[in-house]
């Protein structure tokens, strides 16, 4: 069911920005509005203009993962314009009900018609910077919790983190390798499905010769994209940067906000906040904060209103300003390639 006169929105997607602003009323109620503000007003502007300037630096880190695959597979773009592509692609991302996927497919075809690329191919390059770009949260995660075992006092809620990470980090790198690698097991089985699909339907025929034709040159690009092991183990080690500028970012706005920083549980909240990001909000919004302000109260001593400042000024630095910076780069990609994303981007 469609809105009248919004004809994109459904009633559905909306619920999920109801439950979105009602996450924030939430937090803003248990914490105690006017202590939030109060904490708000005693932040240090100017220690915060760097912890906004070394946050935002971890997009670009993304973004030139990203120019690496475009490079991989063949797609022409300059850095600038592969760094528009992806403040483009980071904004649609977060207004998909869908936290931080769902826009991958409308993003590769606004890829497509401004480098004049096909389809498939942008595709493959954002399906696997997205991948490589995940990694870092797991591998920190992991790195952390084999120190504290090592070296430190591990509890157990942080060694069940552990497990957890480590095996999503082992399933994805699974997917990741069956995706990236030439042994065609997952085209394989999707041109299999295709094929029993065609034997039990009288119709469809073309359509379904189509999507086989597609399966097939997706495959060849994504294995285009993982062929050189050396080109992803570099990839993937540099896009760990963005993980450190993100930790040094809340660093600094724990300084501005005259709280001492430790750097262990600033690591832990980092990169445990970001698990968040894959509820169904537009962005992972509102649940990343919920997250954030939880672990905030479990590694220090602080209440509910400067906990949910701390996360609010720390998305400041990371993520809603790379919104106002996609959207605005969105609409120079629409002056240049006359860009209008479809309704339903094929796959």
């Amino acid at each position: 069911m469609s809105l009248p006169g919004r004809p994109d929105w459904s009633w559905q997607e909306l619920g999920w920005y109801a439950v979105t602003l009602l996450l924030f009323a939430g937090l803003l109620y248990f914490a105690d509005t006017r202590e939030f503000l109060r904490a708000i007003a005693r932040v240090d502007r100017s220690t915060f203009g760097v912890a906004v300037a070394v946050g935002l630096s971890s997009l670009f880190v993304w973004a030139w993962v990203w120019h690496r695959f475009f490079g991989q597979l063949g797609i022409t773009a300059t850095a600038s314009k592969t760094v528009r592509l992806f403040f483009s692609g980071h904004f649609l991302n977060s207004i998909t009900p869908l936290g931080q996927f769902g826009g991958e497919p409308v993003m590769a075809y606004i890829i497509a018609d401004t480098t004049d690329t096909e389809y498939e191919g942008a595709l493959a390059a954002v399906v696997s910077s997205d991948m490589v770009n995940a990694v870092p949260f797991f591998t920190f995660t992991i790195g952390g919790v084999a120190y504290l075992y090592l070296f430190g006092s591990l509890h157990g809620f942080l060694f069940d983190v552990g497990w957890i990470a480590l095996l999503i980090l082992l399933v994805g790198g699974g997917l990741a390798y069956l995706l990236w690698s030439p042994d065609g097991t997952l085209g394989r089985a999707a041109l299999g499905l295709l094929s029993a699909i065609e034997r039990r339907v009288s119709w469809g025929e073309g359509v379904l010769q189509s999507l086989q034709d597609r399966v097939r040159r997706t495959e060849a690009l994504f294995e285009r994209a993982g062929r050189d092991s050396s080109f992803l183990l570099t990839t993937i080690l540099g896009s760990h940067l963005a993980i450190v500028a993100q930790i040094i970012s809340l660093y600094v706005v724990f300084l501005a906000m005259d709280l001492e920083p430790t750097f262990v549980p600033l690591y832990f909240i980092v990169n445990l906040s970001t698990i968040a990001t894959l509820s169904p909000t537009p962005g992972g919004s509102g649940t990343y904060e919920a997250a954030f302000s939880w672990l905030m109260t479990l590694f220090y001593s602080v209440d509910l209103a400067t906990a949910l400042t701390a996360a609010v000024l720390f998305r400041l630095t990371t993520y809603w300003p790379g919104l106002l910076v996609g959207f605005l780069t969105l609409l120079t990609l629409d002056r240049e390639g006359d860009v209008e994303p479809p309704q339903d981007a094929e796959l």
